[in-house]
């Protein structure tokens, strides 16, 4: 049977939106999106793929909201888990233990890469990048980090200053703490257009410069955090052996590779990890998002000789424990698993790849359509010979197409691409719909 669609019939925001988004702007401080000119979506139900707001308006979530909704909303055997753990126990702190505590750790280790043995909770991907971060800079007694233009790895004060986007880190009175190197960007190459071997050489070519040459202005580096498949830098795909070069790089100079797995992991491309697409393991690697099953869950997974030298009470906070949290956790790897997600997300991938590319081909406004698996980045230009971002044009897309129902990402380095990052589980006639949709809007918004 096929699953119910999109459906607007009351012209967003309806009453009863309305009213809740002005009760939240009477109260709420500034700095949410939600504070934005256009009026933030009011979910009253969220299942599977669909967003049902309180006016009966249905959306299909095509952002994955924010790529977190990796095996569907209020999944049934998440919901079975949560409710069974509350009411045994909820809150143990992180100096206690608890049956979820333990088996969430054991299942993300039985789905990690090879080698990678020892696990710290957290609660947010800016919580497992700082953990990461300061994991390095300890074991190594180093201080300084290589990271990457375009690269995300969240908006707290211990990783924003990470961030390949300045404004991010400026808008909140950070200073950057990291040498920045352009990612092998091939769409976008800043030094060139060339094939991807070209470029791939020539990023790998600037961090052996940073890292080999005494007088690079680098001194000894700490760790190396890059995104195996960058996300909110606009679903950028490196060149194969990129990630092998940096391992290579790290490898000998004794220092930290970190892979922030947060958005592009747990099955979203195709692959349980993005980086197994290049058969390249970490010494660090940082989970989130999908992993907690719509709950606040994240983890560093490493090797145990790089996670074996803090000592008791390091890392610590309240709720690192959560038993709720971790249940839902243990239930979303074993949804992953039992429903092949992984493979689904392969194959659904491809299709709506090939469908994108073929369906756009003839739009100058878009530059490229890219992506692994139900991972898709669709990037506009207004120009196709100079390659100049239309970041307008995303948002009258993305408008038009919330007027019909379906919600769309962005990302991209000036907020030009349409991010595509839907549940694995959703079904193919609603994903059909949806994509139509997409590319009925792309065509008919210059």
């Amino acid at each position: 049977m096929a699953t119910a669609g999109p459906l607007v019939q009351v012209p967003y925001p309806g009453p009863q939106a309305q009213r809740l988004i002005e009760r939240m702007r009477a109260i709420e401080g500034a700095g949410p999106r939600t504070g934005g000119s256009d009026a933030p979506l009011v979910v009253d139900t969220a299942l599977g793929s669909i967003l049902t707001d309180p006016d009966g308006n249905r959306f299909v979530d095509l952002a994955g909201s924010f790529a977190a909704a990796t095996i569907g909303h209020s999944h049934p055997a998440v919901v079975a888990a949560v409710r069974d753990q509350v009411g045994r126990a909820a809150h143990v702190s992180s100096a206690s233990v608890s049956e979820p505590r333990v088996a969430f750790e054991e299942a993300l280790v039985g789905i990690a890469p090879p080698g990678l043995d020892r696990v710290l909770l957290g609660m947010s991907g800016s919580d497992a990048n700082d953990t990461a971060v300061k994991l390095a800079r300890t074991l190594t007694g180093r201080r300084e980090v290589i990271a990457f233009s375009g690269g995300y790895l969240g908006r707290s004060t211990g990783v924003v200053g990470l961030s390949g986007k300045a404004r991010f880190r400026e808008s909140v009175g950070v200073e950057a703490d990291a040498h920045f190197l352009p990612y092998p960007y091939p769409y976008r190459w800043p030094l060139g257009r060339g094939d991807d071997a070209t470029i791939r050489d020539a990023a790998l070519g600037l961090v052996r410069h940073a890292m080999d040459d005494a007088a690079s202005g680098v001194g000894p580096v700490a760790a190396v955090i890059v995104e195996a498949i960058q996300g909110n830098g606009g679903i950028v795909i490196p060149p194969d052996r990129f990630l092998a070069g940096l391992r290579e790089l790290c490898d000998r100079h004794g220092t930290v590779l970190i892979f922030d797995e947060i958005q592009a992991g747990f099955g979203r491309t195709g692959r349980t990890w993005a980086s197994e697409h290049w058969s390249v393991e970490p010494d660090l690697m940082t989970v989130g998002k999908g992993v907690g099953g719509g709950l606040a869950v994240s983890a560093v997974v490493g090797r145990a000789a790089t996670m074996s030298h803090w000592s008791p009470g390091t890392h610590t906070s309240t709720f690192l424990g959560d038993a709720v949290n971790l249940a839902a956790g243990v239930a979303a790897i074993g949804v992953l698993r039992d429903e092949h997600l992984v493979e689904r997300s392969a194959r659904l991938g491809t299709r709506a790849l090939e469908t994108l590319t073929a369906d756009l081909a003839t739009d100058a406004g878009v530059g490229e359509v890219r992506g692994r698996g139900l991972f898709i980045g669709i990037e506009l230009v207004r120009d196709a010979n100079d390659r100049t971002p239309d970041p307008e044009r995303v948002a009258r897309v993305r408008r038009a197409a919330f007027a019909r129902g379906v919600v769309l990402g962005v990302g991209g380095h000036a907020e030009n691409v349409i991010k595509l990052c839907p549940p694995l589980s959703i079904e193919e006639d609603l994903l059909d719909t949806a994509l139509g949709i997409t590319v009925e809007t792309i065509r008919g918004t210059e």
